[in-house]
């Protein structure tokens, strides 16, 4: 009777470990799906001037975006009939783009 209750805390204790495991690797996989990668090069620049202005990486990379942001454009650009006439796509492309 001892042995089935030790083979029981024991798989007990297996069951666990494998909930664990997989609850920390499913974290993992939610964390990456917000990190994105930059080239090497660009990396050891930015470190560069982030150590310089006593800052981070991230810091600087968010500025960057937060001012692209800003000024793009969400405006589409209009299309003119002459180009519509050279590029009949264009044409399909405005159909798919019409709001219901």
């Amino acid at each position: 009777m001892a042995n089935n209750y030790k083979r029981f805390i024991q798989n007990q204790f297996e069951k666990a470990k494998s909930t664990a495991s997989e609850f920390i690797s499913s974290r993992s996989e939610e964390q990456e799906e917000g990190i994105i990668e930059i080239n090497p090069k660009f990396y050891v620049d930015l470190k560069a001037i982030a150590d310089m202005q006593h800052t981070t990486v991230e810091a600087i990379i968010n500025g960057i975006i937060v001012q692209y942001l800003e000024s793009a454009s969400y405006e589409p650009t209009l299309i003119s009939v002459g180009q519509k006439e050279d590029n009949p796509l264009l044409y399909l492309d405005g159909l798919c783009k019409l709001e219901d």
